[in-house]
């Protein structure tokens, strides 16, 4: 025979008017489903979750119950029973917290925001204790062409800006139009050089090598990464540095000497500087005459010319010249030897 054990039921106001259960006496709620278990003084609520509606759920009166929605406004959401308050477990959105920011962080590092400086949750005004501005107002300023000008080197406007780089790239190329180029290094390296430094400039020999080839009389530069060659015009100058001299291009489109880089002149040595470091004679007559070389000045010397260590001087012997003391003291030439001076 099938037996059934009950135990004591009914609905919870009437449960709570029976009072204390017995020792392990069971007591089950009809209306609110619960089920306690007593121990002759208080009765302590079983383990379980209460289920359904929200409009079904209990007032809160037993710390520890927990309430599951099962269908309708709020599916899926559980609540804990405090005693007093039915406390939302599953909280779905920030709007559903109590309290404000300062509650959860430190209110020191960060302070609350005023709900109608917010637009889509993106903050749109900022202040420095003083000016409060909105973040059209930020923007408007900004880009106000008047007030300040954007960097942009692929740009010719006068609201735009090139940058330092820019700036200073363009003034490099403007100065290869110029009739003074930067100083090269040699005028007769054929070899590309292997380790050149940024800007080493070259002015391309005859017969050069390499991607120097083909490319004689334009000028090398070393951009860093590659070598840039520059065509010279007529009127071009630059200053060759292991030469110490200064070349030109001409119309023949020949660079020629135009003189070294100091004009001075050194006493007994010749002239240097000015391209006179190289010899130069000037020959008055077929062999005979006066020679300028490097390093002397010399004079054919015959009846009345002296040239000596001394230097050169004038010998007065009335044949060959005559001192005229009866004509203001004049020199004049008599008879001259074989008729060369």
């Amino acid at each position: 025979m099938t037996q059934t054990i009950r135990i004591r039921r009914g609905t919870k106001s009437e449960f709570i008017n029976y009072g204390a259960l017995e020792m392990a006496e069971l007591g089950f709620c009809t209306d609110t489903k619960e089920v306690f278990i007593g121990d002759g003084v208080t009765n302590h609520l079983v383990g379980g979750v209460m289920m359904g509606t929200l409009a079904e759920r209990p007032e809160a009166s037993t710390r520890g119950r927990f309430y599951f929605v099962e269908s309708g406004e709020g599916e899926g959401v559980l609540y804990f029973d405090d005693g007093k308050v039915w406390h939302k477990i599953s909280v779905e959105s920030l709007k559903e917290l109590n309290g404000t920011l300062d509650d959860i962080a430190d209110g020191v590092n960060y302070k609350k925001v005023k709900s109608e400086d917010i637009i889509d949750g993106h903050v749109y005004k900022v202040s420095d204790g003083i000016n409060v501005k909105t973040a059209a107002e930020i923007k408007e300023h900004i880009d106000n062409p008047e007030i300040h000008r954007k960097i942009n080197d692929a740009g010719a406007g006068n609201d735009e800006l090139w940058s330092a780089a820019k700036i200073k790239l363009e003034i490099f190329n403007a100065i290869r139009g110029l009739d003074w180029q930067d100083s090269v290094k040699s005028k007769e390296v054929k070899s590309v050089p292997e380790n050149p430094q940024l800007h080493d400039r070259y002015l391309i020999p005859a017969d050069a090598e390499g991607i120097f080839s083909g490319k004689e009389g334009q000028i090398a530069d070393w951009n860093g990464s590659g070598w840039d060659f520059f065509t010279p015009l007529t009127g071009w100058a630059v200053y060759v540095e292991d030469e110490n001299k200064n070349y030109t291009y001409n119309l023949s489109g020949t660079w020629v000497v135009t003189g070294g880089a100091n004009q001075t002149i050194e006493t007994q040595g010749g002239l240097i500087g000015g391209g006179s470091g190289d010899v130069i004679t000037l020959a008055v007559g077929e062999g005979n005459g006066i020679t300028v070389s490097e390093k002397e000045v010399s004079v054919k010397a015959h009846h009345g010319i002296i040239a000596d260590i001394n230097g050169v001087s004038v010998k007065i012997d009335n044949t060959s010249i005559v001192f005229d003391e009866d004509n203001g003291y004049s020199l004049s030439v008599g008879v001259i030897d074989g008729g060369t001076f």
